[in-house]
C-alpha cells in the first residue's frame, strides 16, 4: 500500500456550504507556468468488486500519466485524481502534470467497500467547478475534462442522480471553464449493468458513455489510450470557445 502523501505542498480549499474540500496548486503568488490550462480529473472505482484487477487499474492510471507527459500539452495540464468505494478519497489534488511521477500511483488502490457513484461524481464535479472559478478569478483561461471509471452501478450513496445532474449543469452555467467534457466508462461485461450506467450517463448529462467491456489488461490499456487522446484533444481545443469532438473508443 502506498504511504506517499501525493497532495503534499498543495493548498487546501473547502466547498462552500459543505464539510469537505480538496487540494490544489496555490494560484496566487508564483502561480502556474501557463495562463492557458486544461484541468483533467480522474475518478476511479475501488470498490470490492475491482479487487481482482486492482494492479491493472493502477497500470492504467500510470499509462495515462506517462502518455500525457509525452504530449505537446504537458506543460499546460493540471491533473487531479480521486478514488471511491464506500468512502471518497483524494489520491492527490490539482497538480501541474509535469510535477507528477507515474510511479507515484504504485499501491494507490486501497479500497474494498461499496460503489457510492452518485456521491463521488457530485463531489468531484463540485471540486472542478470551484477550482476553475478560482482560476478564472486569477485570469487563467482553462477548460476541463473528467473521466469516471466504474465496474458497477451506484450502491450506498446518500445523494441521488439529480445531484449529479445539478452539479454538471452548474459547472456549465458558472462559466469558470471555457468548455467542459465528462466521460463515464463502464468496465463490465454484464449487459444489465452497462444499460443502467448508460441510462445514468444520459439522464445526468455526461458528454459521453463508453461501454468498455471486461476489465482485463487489454481493455484497460485501450481505455488508457482513449482517455489520453481525449484529454489531449480537449487541450488542443482550448481557445476555440468550445469543447473538442467526442472520440471513438
Amino acid at each position: 500500500m502506498s504511504s506517499k502523501n501525493l497532495s503534499a505542498g498543495l493548498q487546501s480549499y473547502m466547498i462552500p456550504g459543505n464539510n469537505y474540500g480538496y487540494t490544489g496548486v496555490d494560484l496566487t503568488g508564483v502561480g502556474l507556468q501557463s495562463f492557458e490550462n486544461t484541468i483533467a480529473v480522474g475518478l476511479v472505482d475501488e470498490s470490492g468488486s475491482t479487487t481482482a484487477f486492482k494492479f491493472e487499474l493502477e497500470n492504467c492510471i500510470k499509462e495515462i500519466i506517462r502518455s500525457l507527459r509525452d504530449s505537446d500539452y504537458a506543460d499546460k495540464l493540471l491533473y487531479a485524481h480521486y478514488h471511491f468505494d464506500t468512502n471518497f478519497r483524494e489520491v492527490h489534488g490539482f497538480k501541474e502534470l509535469v510535477t507528477i511521477n507515474p510511479d507515484d500511483y504504485d499501491g494507490c488502490w486501497q479500497g474494498g467497500g461499496m460503489t457510492t457513484l452518485y456521491d463521488s461524481e457530485t463531489r468531484v464535479i463540485q471540486y472542478i467547478d470551484d477550482y476553475s472559478e478560482k482560476m478564472r478569478k486569477e485570469r487563467y483561461l482553462c477548460n476541463g475534462i473528467l473521466y469516471v471509471l466504474t465496474d458497477g452501478c451506484d450502491y450506498g450513496s446518500s445523494l441521488t442522480e439529480s445531484a449529479v445532474t445539478n452539479a454538471l449543469q452548474n459547472i456549465v452555467q458558472n462559466e469558470g471553464l471555457e468548455s467542459f467534457m465528462s466521460i463515464l466508462i463502464g468496465i463490465n461485461d454484464d449487459n444489465r449493468v452497462q444499460n443502467i450506467l448508460e441510462k445514468h450517463s444520459q439522464k445526468c448529462g455526461f458528454s459521453q458513455y463508453i461501454k468498455a467491456g471486461n476489465a482485463d489488461r487489454k481493455t484497460l490499456s485501450k481505455i488508457a489510450g482513449f482517455i489520453t487522446r481525449s484529454i489531449s484533444s480537449q487541450s488542443q481545443a482550448l481557445g476555440s470557445g468550445g469543447p473538442s469532438q467526442l472520440l471513438k473508443f
